[in-house]
């Protein structure tokens, strides 16, 4: 809760309304942030309420507690699936069972409700006036202006009521070319596949009859020009804010919109509020450049080399924080 005093304090500093575009995790959590602190703010998506967007809703339940905390919303209550296995396999080694550090499955769509608290997301996206906008589209990126260089790979989920993996699954495609999974979400299953190769990505779920099937593009890599363009800012996915190794966009979502309110509640003007958000971001943007940088590499099969020895454990690092703890030989082997 807070104070009329907050309140007061708020409008003082910020006369004009903050206008969030897009209620994915990132928009929407920045939407709870700057509403619990005081701050005026609204919040606008085209789409239809409970949107099923393509996505495996696996995550890291330690990573994602603090921003739970923040939000005031409980763990039990939007948790679905955890397992302490995860299982991955790839052209160049069996099935190898590993330990999980965390990795669980949410429901997306009711962790945005509750962030959400009861409001219903304007559909008409204005942006006109002198109020401060924030673009968290993801892929679509509308507020803000075209990136020079877009990184992006096809991803293909069907929800279904089996599958053959008992727990959270993975199977990497060669050189780097994507992967399949298999996530357990409640009584269901997220299967799905992302990858470069349109027809790779649906052959590998040909086998497979779903309740549901869905299909978009995933960016995947960071767009390190125009974070911000005139009175806008981008957040997530909108930015490249995702992991470009494994296409995991929930904790980074909540990251970047994190940082953007931390930005905002420090009470400066809105040209202040941009350069310290852009110091915050740019940190992990330069980091997903590195692994995106290695993904390319090794999908045009240049795999020893010094940059990319140096970016492999980073690349461990990063699927360890998604919750799959894989040992560096065991990364080496497949790709040789």
């Amino acid at each position: 809760m807070f104070s009329l005093r907050r309140i007061i304090y708020a409008k003082a500093v910020y006369p004009n309304m903050w206008k969030i575009h897009g209620a994915g995790i990132s928009g929407s959590y920045l939407f709870n942030r700057l509403k619990n602190e005081g701050i005026e703010v609204s919040i606008s998506d085209p789409k239809i309420s409970n949107f099923y967007i393509p996505c495996g809703f696996a995550t890291n339940r330690k990573r994602i507690k603090p921003y739970l905390e923040k939000s005031g919303i409980d763990m039990e209550g939007i948790q679905t699936s955890s397992d302490e296995r995860v299982t991955i396999e790839g052209n160049n080694f069996p099935p190898l069972v590993l330990d999980s550090t965390d990795i669980c499955t949410i429901d997306k769509m009711m962790f945005e409700a509750l962030l959400l608290q009861g409001i219903e997301p304007e559909k008409k996206t204005d942006v006109t006036g002198s109020d401060y906008h924030v673009d968290a589209t993801g892929i679509s990126r509308s507020l803000l202006p075209a990136p020079a260089r877009d990184k992006r790979m096809f991803a293909i989920e069907k929800v279904c009521d089996r599958s053959p993996y008992d727990n959270f699954y993975f199977y990497f495609f060669p050189k780097g070319r994507g992967y399949f999974w298999s996530f357990p979400v409640g009584d269901h299953f997220h299967i799905g596949a992302g990858g470069i190769d349109l027809m790779e990505v649906r052959g590998s779920l040909s086998s497979f009859q779903g309740l549901r099937l869905l299909s978009r593009n995933i960016r995947m890599g960071p767009i390190m020009e125009n974070i911000h363009y005139g009175n806008v800012v981008g957040i997530g996915e909108s930015i490249g804010y995702i992991s470009p190794l494994l296409g995991e966009g929930i904790i980074p979502g909540l990251e970047s919109a994190e940082m953007l309110a931390s930005s905002i509640l420090k009470g400066n003007s809105f040209e202040e509020i941009l350069m310290d958000y852009e110091k915050q971001v740019n940190v992990s943007l330069r980091k997903f450049q590195k692994l995106a940088t290695l993904v390319e590499n090794i999908q045009a099969s240049k795999v020893m080399t010094m940059e990319n020895i140096g970016a492999l454990r980073l690349a461990l690092s990063e699927a360890k924080n998604f919750g799959i703890n894989i040992k560096l030989t065991k990364v080496l082997r497949h790709f040789l």
